[in-house]
């Protein structure tokens, strides 16, 4: 059976962009590296359910690992479990982000000038609501008898959508004392509450997955999800986002002497908001790029299947923060269907071997070119 190196590149893959010349930061960056591996393997788009539907990274990231849609606990379950914090089955929990909204638009979130202001909202928060507990800073946990609805627009400039159940305890920071030392200091006050990640935690499938993997990344709600699904996860972070993938390689090659399988997963331009920049993100590409030269060198010498995907369309342009179009996905190793692609893209990876995967499809593929027949948990 081949051994399996799975790389996913969050929010890599975007829509045209006018500044890039109706391009695309992935068709724009020089990534040889990448090029070299689509040229040696086969690509094709994946998406989670049905294409033209967003979804988010969490939601992506769970299906493709092969996980049944219908126990999805929500992003507010994972960021917990990633933090230790025990959870009830059948709750429902969701999670809270204090913002400035100005008629009705996303202005700025977490806008706390020190961990002692952030503390005292903290505090304040927990005298009126029954069930409190901070995640991170500015990210907090909260329950309820009913599925809560999204409000976060997920991007700055987004219109904040209104929970009508909830509308009070969204409007709770206008009581806030502190908004007046804000306010006093020129500052914008912190004004509502946004909700987003809602779901009814349920524990992981009893079927395990069926290989040995384990998993590497720099994502808070990912580390949960794997927790969550009782396998092993090396978490670290990185603001050099090259030298984090560098050091993941290193470590996957070592662990693959031993297992069936590493995956990585970065959401480091989620993370850092390089979403709306596409210049940026041309530039964060071509450094992911630069750390693909240890991989090639890798299946070079050794009998490495290698699959690159992302994890959602992430639009650089627009108030929207995900899009519902596939994602680019390339495999290459022994067996692995040669198509015609000399670059790694949203453009060309559509044409390739692999067609369109959907759901845990990209799963059963990868396990089908590593010589593993069976299905994925369930």
């Amino acid at each position: 059976m081949q051994k399996l190196l799975a790389v996913v590149l969050g929010g890599i893959a975007d829509h045209a962009v006018d500044g890039l010349g109706r391009r695309t930061p992935l068709q724009v960056a020089k990534t040889p590296n990448l090029d070299h591996l689509a040229m040696l393997g086969g690509c094709g788009v994946f998406h989670p359910t049905f294409i033209g539907e967003p979804v988010t990274p969490e939601y992506s990231l769970y299906v493709m690992l092969g996980n049944p849609p219908e126990l999805f606990p929500g992003r507010a379950a994972f960021e917990a479990i990633a933090r230790d914090v025990s959870l009830e089955e059948g709750k429902v929990y969701f999670l809270i982000e204090p913002a400035f909204v100005d008629d009705g638009v996303l202005v700025e979130v977490r806008t706390f000038e020190s961990d002692e202001e952030e503390e005292l909202f903290y505090q304040f928060l927990c005298e009126h609501i029954a069930e409190v507990k901070r995640l991170d800073r500015g990210l907090y946990l909260s329950t309820s008898s009913e599925y809560v609805c999204c409000t976060h627009p997920g991007v700055a400039g987004g219109a904040v959508a209104d929970y009508v159940p909830l509308s009070e305890l969204a409007k709770l920071p206008e009581r806030w004392p502190g908004n007046a030392k804000r306010t006093d200091k020129g500052l914008q006050p912190i004004n509502r509450l946004l909700f987003f990640g809602c779901g009814r935690y349920v524990g992981p499938p009893k079927s395990k997955f069926p290989l040995d993997w384990i998993f590497y990344t720099d994502s808070t709600f990912f580390y949960g999800l794997i927790k969550w699904m009782g396998m092993e996860c090396f978490f670290s972070q990185s603001r050099e986002i090259r030298v984090w993938l560098s050091e993941a390689f290193t470590k996957a090659f070592k662990e693959l002497r031993s297992r069936d399988g590493v995956f990585v997963y970065t959401d480091y331009i989620h993370r850092f908001g390089i979403r709306t920049r596409a210049w940026k993100r041309v530039e964060v590409i071509e450094e992911m790029d630069e750390a693909f030269s240890a991989v090639l060198d890798a299946v070079v010498k050794e009998d490495i299947m290698v699959m690159v995907a992302s994890d959602v369309t992430v639009p650089s342009v627009g108030y929207k923060p995900y899009s519902g179009l596939p994602v680019p996905v390339m495999m290459m190793g022994e067996g692995v269907r040669r198509g015609a692609s000399a670059k790694f893209d949203e453009a060309l990876a559509p044409t390739g071997s692999l067609g369109i995967l959907r759901g845990r499809e990209l799963m059963l593929t990868l396990f089908s070119y590593m010589g593993y027949y069976s299905h994925t948990s369930s």
